[in-house]
Parts: structure tokens; sequence; C-alpha cells
């Protein structure tokens, strides 16, 4: 599955991510006070259409009475899956007290899991780091989080194995997942962290026992890997590698997607955080990524990718 990404999973990704093979894909993560506020989902920006299906929507909150609200609210807008993020390390986040920060607050997480199970009849899941950092009591504040979940009917939990204070260094810790299936071995465990390879990511999964994988920054700039997956699962011993020219044809087609939705100035600065590594599958990573991120308009933007896609 394609995992929610803050300021990357628009439309324009979760179809690219589908046309390849992705079977679920997320909403980027949502404010609870937000999503409480329908006139806002009513834009086009928000709507969904039928081929997404099925899509889930991560919320991010604090207190349960506005996150059943907030998932109510998704509900009715068509989503599939309620997630709710008690993971994401980013300080702006943190200073608030939600994602990641949540994880030292069981009780309270709990609490928020029965009032959105409460306000809703779609499956309700739960994304988590494997603590605040890597103390004892961290740890335990995991296991007792994963624990109630797991008691009061979680649908599945996404774990990224590292801790809110690691946020995106060293390594991922797929041990835990698997220690967390091997407790758990009815519920839906999801592994996340580290997953940029497709061969790596059925390793992953294969290894810990978990039920499927939630690939994040490695989909960026790559939604191929997931065809790649695919062959890596069915046994193929030739996996899709699209050449220069097909990837130029996925950018074109990544763009129109993009166009959309957003504003053509917004658009081409936008789509610069892709473009960075979008090049880095280019047998010459570094003089197309300077180029593809200085094009400064539409027509400067496809003068690049036709001069180093050959289309």
């Amino acid at each position: 599955m394609q995992a929610p990404l803050s300021g990357y999973s628009d439309r324009a990704m979760r179809a690219l991510a589908r046309r390849f093979g992705c079977e679920l894909t997320f909403s980027g993560v949502m404010l609870d006070k937000s999503a409480c506020h329908k006139p806002l989902l009513k834009r086009d920006f928000y709507k969904l259409r039928d081929e997404e299906h099925p899509i889930g929507g991560q919320l991010l909150g604090t207190e349960p009475k506005t996150m059943a609200q907030a998932a109510q609210n998704f509900c009715e807008m068509g989503y599939d899956i309620i997630d709710l993020n008690f993971a994401c390390p980013a300080p702006k986040v943190l200073r608030r007290g939600r994602g990641g920060a949540m994880l030292d607050k069981p009780a309270k997480i709990l609490e928020i899991l029965r009032a959105v199970k409460g306000a809703v009849k779609c499956p309700v899941m739960m994304k988590l780091r494997i603590g605040v950092d890597e103390s004892e009591a961290a740890r335990e504040d995991f296991f007792r989080i994963c624990s109630d979940a797991v008691a009061e009917g979680v649908d599945g939990l996404i774990v990224h194995g590292r801790t809110t204070e690691q946020y995106f260094r060293g390594s991922a810790d797929w041990n835990v997942i698997a220690e967390l299936k091997k407790q758990y071995p009815q519920t839906n465990i999801i592994g996340s962290g580290d997953l940029f390879d497709a061969k790596d990511v059925v390793n992953k999964i294969k290894t810990s026992g978990a039920d499927g994988a939630a690939v994040a920054r490695g989909a960026i700039g790559k939604p191929w890997i997931y065809r790649q997956i695919k062959d890596v699962l069915e046994g193929k011993e030739e996996i899709y590698r699209p050449d220069i020219k097909e990837q130029g044809q996925i950018i074109l087609e990544h763009f129109e997607l993009l166009k959309e939705l957003y504003e053509p100035k917004k658009c081409v600065w936008y789509f610069r955080k892709f473009l960075s590594q979008y090049g880095r599958s280019h047998n010459q990573p570094g003089k197309v990524r300077r180029e593809l991120v200085m094009a400064e308009d539409e027509a400067a933007l496809l003068d690049t990718i036709k001069k180093w896609y050959g289309i």
C-alpha cells in the first residue's frame, strides 16, 4: 500500500500508484479540526473519484470527540478506511503534542480509538512508531498501546520501525514489527520504514511475518515500485524497470494529473520535490535533477524533459 504522506499524497500521486498496481492508497494526513469543517471538504481538491477506491483517510489530532467527528465526515466523503496518526515526527506536529508525541499517552490514544470506532462503520487503523524514544518506558508504552488497540478491535496497525525521536535517522527496526506480529497473529500488521527496493520490501514482509508494507518515501518519484514489488512476489525472473523514455512519459503523465489540481505557477513549483526524485532513476542523475528543479515554468519544464528523456 502507499503510506499517507503529508504534502505528497494527492490525487495525482494516488492515481499513478494505482496504475502500477498499488492495492490501497491514502490521503495525505489532515488535522481533525480541518476535517470537521465540511465546507472545506467539499472543495474539488478533496473530492474522491470512483476509481480511487479502496482509499483510506488519515487524521491527526488529540481530542476523542473532535477525532470522532472528523472520522465521521471522512466516511461521509466516501473514505473506505480511517487511519489515526500517532506517528508523525515533524517538529511542528510534535510541538502541539500531536502525532508521535502521543505515544507516551496510551490511555488518551485508547480514548480516541474508542470514540472513532463508535462513530464510524468502516475499518479503523492506527499508524504508530515504536516509541517516543529508545527508553524501556517508551517501548512499554508502545506495546501497551498495541495491546489496548487489539483488545478494542482495531482493524490494523501500520508500524514504522523507528522512534519519534529518531525521525528518519538510522535504520528502521523491523524486528519490533516481527515481534508484534508474533504476539498478535490475528491482527493486520503493516510494516513501514526503509522501503526503497522491491526485493527488500518483499524480504522484509516475509522475514517479519507482516501482512503487508506501507511504502512512503520509496514511492516518491518512483511510482513503478509497486509493479516491481508484484513482480518479485510473483517470482518473475525479470523485474519491470522503465527505460529512460518510459520514465519521461510517466513524469509527463504525473504533471498532467497535477495540472488538474493546482494553478500553473504553483504546479511547477510543487512538482519540484517529485522531479528531484524522478531524476535519481536517470543514468545521468546529477545533471538531470539539477535542470528539472531549475525549470521555472511549464514550457521550460517540458523542454527539459524532452531533452533528457528523448520524448
